[in-house]
């Protein structure tokens, strides 16, 4: 081969590891020895090594799986001629015996030592080897293998026997998580038991139970993963979890001494760059409208209410998705960054290196910010700072803790802004609930229990909104059927699966400017958005349960507050 540079042999080899993934390989293989970094491009490896390079075992070129047999698992008898547990180990599975005998295995790295023996000891020579995809393996083991609760309980109780079952126990509790859609896993020591429970939703569902005596390994393992100290059981601890194999997924862990022992909290964190679009977040046609039109305005302030846990991060994310673009410099300060946005500066508050939110938006007005994310205004100093960001020419979008938007306003009059500033710099406040939706796969026509019914009319506001949306309906609701899951597999017997939003929007007009500038409160700022049409938040909820997309369970849960 001619010589590159100076640079003698240049292998190229598919390979289905992450780019990562081999660079260690390469590292630990042929330092030092290897001149450059690896160019990786659609799992296609390019190898430059100089003529220094000796007995280098490079990996056979393996056919990958035939095209008949990617979209159709292999017949169970064929599936059984490898046991369940080795084709987790081993990542490889047999998809084929042919009549002549002959055994076809498809394996994640099918020149492992400990597969090639097994295969040579239960086949003899009579084997063919194929490339699989980790997603190929996946599929084989959900049909092949033992659900979630059977395997954790075959590994609780075979954990005293290796440090790797505790590993794998640990691993497969994070993994159904991610698999499950949780946005938290709570792994919580009681008297006699570890109980593991996962937030789907917004809800907490307990999934599984183990054994006391595997608290302090679990722990262990938990700590290890995440750097913090294993001998420390006295002081909280805080600290990232970044699985293996899952490049876009993070977890945030935080560890606390109970009475029973630590309890560990860890929130999934998906950092993959989400599409969403504000019809899919809930948004009615006429709330979007009013969303676009003050959105690309020059300067101002956007706000978002709600309480924790209401979406309200992923909002300011889909709006800065539809408004940025390449001459624009967008600048965010977060804590926790939740999702990568490609052409977003996105920026980690680090209290320890002191990078605060007030310390990094003096920083951010430093760096000719067109458009600034602040992930939440907690204090004085950053409500001051962001409200005058947003009157001197840049664009802020925030979020605020209030149950509606109409407190908002007197929010941050109570956090000494000036109300000048308040009601000149605000552009739109969006208060926010995340309701979950009916199951597609198990939702039907049922009409309401009545204790449903009676807690609607306990519910004025509820009475109110149904008879704005249509006369007499608060008389004749209870006749009708809503949509209503009736609990499957899908969504673990909840009758719900995925949440959306339900919103309220005000923006201020002169009304509500001369009501900011006298301090008026909240519940006069509300009735001066009523008149003018405002789409309140119960309104928003009631018009879902008839669509048919949430319940009226939903709606009371969510709005009690309101």
């Amino acid at each position: 081969m001619d010589k590159v540079g100076h640079y003698e042999q240049i292998v190229l080899c598919p390979t289905p590891l992450s780019p990562f993934q081999v660079f260690k390989i390469i590292i630990r293989t042929f330092n030092p020895h290897f001149l450059t970094p690896p160019v990786f491009k659609k799992g296609l490896t390019l190898f430059i090594f100089n003529n220094n390079v000796k007995d280098c075992n490079m990996k056979k070129n393996y056919p990958i799986l035939p095209e008949e047999n990617k979209n159709t698992l292999p017949k169970d008898e064929v599936l059984d001629l490898m046991p369940w547990e080795l084709i987790e180990d081993f990542r490889a599975f047999v998809f084929d015996k042919t009549e002549n005998k002959k055994v076809r295995i498809a394996a994640l790295d099918p020149d492992n030592k400990g597969l090639r023996q097994f295969a040579k000891k239960r086949f003899g020579n009579n084997v063919e080897w194929f490339q699989a995809t980790e997603e190929e393996i996946s599929n084989v083991l959900k049909k092949q293998g033992l659900t979630f609760k059977e395997e954790i309980s075959k590994l609780a109780q075979s954990a005293h026997l290796s440090n790797d079952n505790i590993v794998k126990l640990v691993d497969r509790i994070i993994k159904y998580s991610i698999d499950e859609k949780a946005s938290d896993i709570h792994i919580e020591p009681t008297r006699k038991e570890i109980y593991v429970r996962y937030r789907i939703d917004g809800i907490l569902y307990k999934i599984l139970s183990l054994s006391k005596n595997l608290h302090q390994a679990i722990m262990a393992r938990l700590k290890i993963l995440s750097n913090l100290k294993i001998d420390e059981y006295r002081r909280p601890q805080d600290g990232r979890i970044e699985p293996e194999g899952m490049e876009n997924t993070s977890l945030r862990i935080s560890i606390i001494p109970t009475l029973f022992g630590e309890k560990a909290a860890l929130r999934v964190l998906d950092n993959y760059q989400r599409s969403l679009s504000i019809e899919e977040m809930g948004f009615s046609e006429k709330q979007k409208n009013i969303i676009l039109e003050n959105i690309n305005k020059p300067f101002g302030m956007i706000l978002v209410s709600g309480p924790t846990g209401s979406g309200k991060t992923t909002t300011l994310y889909a709006l800065l998705q539809i408004i940025k673009k390449e001459g624009l410099n967008i600048s965010t300060l977060e804590d926790p960054i939740e999702y990568i946005l490609d052409g977003v500066n996105q920026i980690q508050i680090n209290p320890r290196a002191e990078l605060t939110f007030p310390n990094g938006l003096r920083a951010l007005l430093r760096q000719d910010p067109d458009i600034m994310m602040v992930g939440e205004v907690r204090d004085s100093d950053t409500a001051i700072m962001a409200t005058n960001a947003a009157m001197t020419g840049h664009l802020v979008f925030t979020t605020l803790h209030t149950n509606d938007a109409a407190s908002a306003f007197t929010r941050l009059l109570e956090m000494k802004v000036d109300d000048f500033v308040v009601a000149s710099t605000i552009n739109l406040v969006i208060a926010q609930r995340l309701v979950r939706k009916v199951c597609t796969h198990c939702g039907e026509k049922t009409k309401l229990d009545p204790i449903i019914i009676k807690k609607i009319k306990d519910r004025k506001d509820i009475m109110e909104k149904m008879e704005k949306r249509e006369q007499g309906l608060s008389e004749t609701f209870e006749e009708l059927s809503f949509n209503k899951g009736k609990g499957c597999e899908t969504c673990l017997n909840s009758g719900y699966l995925g949440r959306v939003g339900i919103f309220e929007l005000i923006k201020p007009d002169k009304k509500i400017h001369d009501l900011i500038l006298t301090h008026s409160p909240a519940e006069k700022i509300r009735s001066a958005a009523e008149k003018m049409d405002f789409p309140d938040i119960v309104s928003d909820g009631v018009d879902k349960v008839f669509k048919g997309i949430t319940t009226f369970d939903e709606v009371l849960r969510t709005t009690k507050n309101v």
